[in-house]
């Protein structure tokens, strides 16, 4: 694990939580600090719901079973990112967030600390550049207020000037592959 992130986690670790903005372009460095940040979690005892798509997720996994066991692996949970960010059929704003916050309740019920990891993706839908900024508007306001700490990853590629805007404006941390910046939001 590289050092800057692992600061990071430690820093994140200490604080009420936080809202991470990855953007990536290298699919195996963007993988590496998936696996990353779901071990660190882990082994702090907490739960990792990790929203991926079934193409990279088999991947990750077989890097986290280098370095978990049986026992912390099935702290792992794994939603499909279509379904979950298409949970009705389309990509929209308060359904998306109302089905994060279910999600997220599922652990909060039961006193478990849980991490997210979500890797969003969408179609060839302009609108639907509208509506993430709107979701992640929401998902800013639920991670403060419950001092979760959730990475939302975007391909780099396909993420428009204004876009990208808007998504620093609802983060705290913005990470590339490259590095790490601490955002003044």
């Amino acid at each position: 694990m590289d050092n800057n992130m692992k600061q990071l986690i430690k820093d994140i670790q200490q604080s009420n939580g936080a809202h991470i903005l990855y953007c990536f372009n290298e699919l195996e460095t963007y993988m590496e600090k998936e696996a990353m940040f779901i071990i660190s979690g882990v082994e702090k005892g907490d739960h990792i719901l990790v929203v991926e798509n079934d193409r990279i997720f088999p991947f990750v996994y077989k890097k986290l079973q280098l370095h978990l066991n049986e026992e912390q692996l099935a702290k792992v949970h794994h939603i499909n990112n279509f379904d979950f960010y298409c949970f009705h059929g389309d990509f929209h704003p308060s359904t998306m967030v109302n089905y994060f916050l279910e999600n997220i309740d599922t652990y909060s019920e039961r006193n478990i600390f849980v991490r997210t990891w979500g890797h969003v993706e969408w179609g060839n839908d302009d609108q639907a550049m509208d509506a993430i900024g709107e979701y992640e508007k929401g998902i800013d306001k639920l991670i403060t207020e419950r001092g979760l700490i959730s990475v939302c990853a975007y391909d780099d590629y396909r993420v428009p000037a204004a876009l990208k805007s808007i998504l620093i404006k609802y983060h705290r941390v913005l990470i590339t592959d490259e590095k790490i910046t601490i955002l003044a939001n």
